[in-house]
């Protein structure tokens, strides 16, 4: 899944309610830097900040993010692997009989806990 690198309707509820990129960090537990990236959909949330979004704001973050951000609103795999650590991440699933090639079944079959955008 790949980052939207759009605006994102959190920008949105920060101004309606009245906050800032800082008072938003400073209640989900990161910098403002993360919660803009988050707004621009230049970062996924972890676990802990989804759900503190929604307690922040009284509502289901799907309201807040694309779909796509939410891939690990589930915590399976916090945080998301990337560089070499998502090539040994590869490895494993592939030493304990995971299927990791793309093919159109895979993450219904393979990984059903993922979400997915049009899930």
């Amino acid at each position: 899944m790949v980052l939207p690198h759009q605006r994102q309707p959190l920008l949105k509820w920060i101004s309606w309610h009245g906050l800032t990129a800082q008072k938003v960090a400073d209640a989900i537990g990161c910098n403002k830097f993360r919660v803009k990236n988050m707004c621009q959909g230049m970062t996924y949330p972890s676990p802990d900040e989804i759900r503190a979004l929604e307690r922040l704001f009284g509502m289901p973050v799907d309201v807040m993010l694309e779909p796509a951000l939410l891939i690990y609103r589930d915590g399976k795999v916090w945080p998301p692997h990337i560089g070499p650590a998502s090539i040994h991440y590869e490895y494993e699933l592939r030493a304990r009989g995971v299927k990791v090639d793309p093919d159109p079944d895979f993450f219904s079959t393979q990984l059903p806990w993922l979400k997915l955008g049009g899930e």
